[in-house]
């Protein structure tokens, strides 16, 4: 396991839980939206999987800084695993809530940065409860974040 992904898991903002590592302050914020505003908007960042140490490494302070809840993959081998099923490109999932404002401020935010890195995109999510395997729809120019 990288060194990153053992960093997360010291960490005491994180916890692990249903297979992913969770942004506890981000969790606790959209738990008490979606209790006023059921649903909400969320990411799927995909990363090519040779590049998804270094992607987390530049995009998980971001995402804390933004103060958006957030959970990853607890590593690249597990991803990896992801990759050939119905999971396969969501190696970080973001829960923007309920406002489109924030959820536009993460994308304006994250795709310029993603872009600026020149990081490869990984497969394109799958849309969960479609009867029939549909991809997610991208958003921006890194070709990295689908929702």
């Amino acid at each position: 396991m990288s060194a990153l992904f053992k960093a997360i898991e010291n960490r005491d903002d994180y916890v692990f839980m249903s297979g992913f590592h969770h942004w506890v302050p981000g969790a606790v914020t959209y738990e008490r939206m979606k209790a006023v505003f059921p649903g909400g908007y969320k990411l799927h960042l995909s990363s090519d999987q040779m590049e998804a140490v270094r992607v987390a490494e530049a995009v998980l302070p971001l995402l804390r800084d933004l103060n958006v809840y957030h959970k990853i993959i607890p590593g690249p081998e597990r991803y990896a695993q992801m990759n050939t099923g119905r999971q396969r490109g969501k190696f970080i999932t973001i829960y923007s809530g309920p406002a489109l404002e924030t959820f536009t401020r993460v994308v304006n935010t994250l795709d310029p940065f993603l872009s600026q890195r020149r990081f490869l995109p990984g497969p394109r999510p799958l849309v969960r409860l479609a009867a029939e395997p549909t991809e997610e729809a991208r958003i921006g120019r890194s070709g990295m974040l689908t929702y």
